[in-house]
């Protein structure tokens, strides 16, 4: 049996975006829209240091520009686009036309961006996965191949968290990732100074994909610096580099913008954790906290002990009651530790696929241990383990366990009525036709022996939790404890996505000595 094609999923999956055009806007449809009337309406040279709005650019230089391109079409089909807010504009910041072109924008940057580069990525990586399914050996090599790209097509263009994020709550994700996946792609076909390129304007277009930086430089100086003219190669990639570097940040540094774009790209100040929080580490090691001090409280009879900070849903006002407080630079020191094993890996074994699953593992970190980190930066690492799976049956594994974690990580985004039962409809669906695909790639049996039961408990487990955020927790305890919700949905969710990490990172450790290993 053949899988549908490329062109007809992507299609239909345009299709079904188109009818999402209504759905609920998040304040990042204002965001961007701020952001399109301030690179329209002020000089370039005072971008950093436009303070009319509440909502100030605060992405690198080449997202900027973006932002002014977006704004010229605009200029014409929705004029009132480009007003800031206070100039009574607001109803028609929402028109059908405001809406139509802002939703437009974000399909048509994925479809030339992401879809090519899944289409690019898939025809150049080779079809490595192996299985241990009778029915998958005998399947020939073409049929295999299909089945391969189709499956990288499903999990980057028909990413369910990527089509919730993007196209209900309103970002460009799919146009950033896009950006890597041509980077991924020139790696994997040995076009070693495009993919830096890449990663260069990826890290000008949005910077906090800076966590794969370092996989970046031991591969590129592996693969790329060495041999009789290494010096050379080696000097060509920092020319390449810098020239997009300076051709980004340069003009903004001459024109004195400097300190005032560093304030913006990097506000320490926000606190270590968003108003909900991100499932990462930080999650668990909050919830301990609060453990911690109910406990005390209760045995040390101590009201007088301070309360932590962490549940009020603001921004910079988290404060730790019984466990330290953590810096920014405590947690760039723990990020750049658990990707130490990985790096020695890469190090020791620069492979083009090692080098894809490593940058997976980068991003996977970086959410897990990085500072203020937002709870859409799931999608990171969602997408490199996607791609990856197609050919690997360890990160075919990972990702079916952390996809589902992922996925119902965002529910709290979309928080309406009417978004109920979408979301919900949409991680589940999208879900079993990516496993599908995969399941043509790997054989029908799942990757975890015994433990197979585990993706559909974990579809039960999360829908009773939803269950629960959506219907019974304000039926048991009405408007009381309104953060307990969000608190269970990161919770569970970082619990999952803890346990994924540290099976990743034993099998990166055991790949530090190995030149060939089942993940890789």
């Amino acid at each position: 049996m053949r899988p549908p094609g490329c062109g007809i999923l992507t299609l239909a999956l345009l299709a079904i975006k188109c009818l999402l055009g209504p759905a609920y806007r998040s304040t990042d449809y204002h965001v961007h829209r701020s952001w399109m009337a301030i690179t329209h309406t002020a000089p370039w040279e005072t971008w950093y240091r436009d303070n009319r709005t509440q909502w100030t650019l605060d992405y690198p230089p080449f997202f900027a520009w973006w932002e002014r391109i977006r704004a010229i079409p605009a200029a014409w089909i929705e004029p009132n686009l480009l007003k800031l807010e206070g100039d009574g504009m607001e109803d028609v910041h929402e028109s059908r036309k405001a809406i139509a072109y802002q939703r437009g924008t974000v399909m048509i940057a994925e479809t030339l961006v992401l879809a090519s580069g899944a289409w690019y990525f898939a025809k150049v990586l080779p079809s490595g996965g192996k299985s241990s399914s009778r029915t998958y050996n005998r399947t020939p090599s073409k049929v295999r191949t299909d089945w391969t790209q189709v499956s990288i097509a499903m999990g980057l263009v028909g990413n369910a968290g990527l089509i919730l994020v993007d196209h209900i709550h309103f970002q460009f994700n799919g146009m950033l990732l896009g950006v890597l996946v041509w980077s991924l792609a020139f790696a994997q076909c040995g076009k070693n100074v495009l993919s830096a390129i890449c990663f260069a304007v990826l890290l000008q277009l949005k910077h906090l994909f800076a966590y794969a930086a370092p996989i970046y430089f031991v591969f590129l100086l592996r693969r790329q610096c060495k041999g009789k003219y290494a010096l050379q190669r080696f000097s060509m990639l920092v020319a390449a580099v810098s020239s997009v570097t300076l051709a980004s940040v340069g003009p903004f540094l001459w024109a004195g913008q400097g300190k005032a774009m560093l304030d913006r790209l990097f506000p320490f100040g926000r606190g270590l954790m968003h108003a909900y929080w991100a499932p990462n580490f930080w999650a668990l090691y909050a919830s301990t906290d609060k453990v911690c001090t109910f406990v005390v409280k209760k045995l040390w009879r101590s009201p007088a002990m301070r309360e932590g900070h962490l549940a009020r849903g603001l921004v910079g006002v988290q404060e730790f009651a019984v466990l330290p407080n953590i810096t920014p630079g405590t947690s760039g020191s723990i990020v750049l530790l658990a990707m130490l094993p990985c790096l020695i890996s890469l190090w020791r074994f620069p492979t083009r696929r090692r080098f894809l699953a490593a940058v997976g593992y980068s991003y996977f970190c970086g959410f897990m241990f990085g500072y203020h980190v937002h709870e859409k930066a799931v999608l990171h690492f969602l997408v490199v383990y996607a791609m990856h799976a197609a050919t690997s049956i360890w990160s075919y594994g990972q990702f079916l366990l952390m996809s589902k974690a992922s996925y119902y990580s965002l529910m709290p985004l979309f928080f309406t009525a009417a978004e109920a039962p979408i979301k919900v409809l949409f991680v589940e669906v999208l879900h079993f036709l990516h496993l599908w695909f995969l399941q043509g790639c790997h054989g029908k049996t799942l990757p975890f022996g015994p433990w197979n039961g585990i993706v559909p408990t974990l579809s039960v487990v999360f829908g009773l939790l939803q269950a629960y955020i959506g219907m019974l927790h304000k039926l048991v305890f009405g408007e009381k404890m309104p953060f307990v919700p969000l608190m269970l949905q990161s919770t569970m969710s970082s619990l999952v996505l803890f346990v994924v990490w540290l099976r990743e990172l034993a099998h990166w450790m055991r790949g530090m000595s190995a030149s060939t290993i089942q993940v890789f």
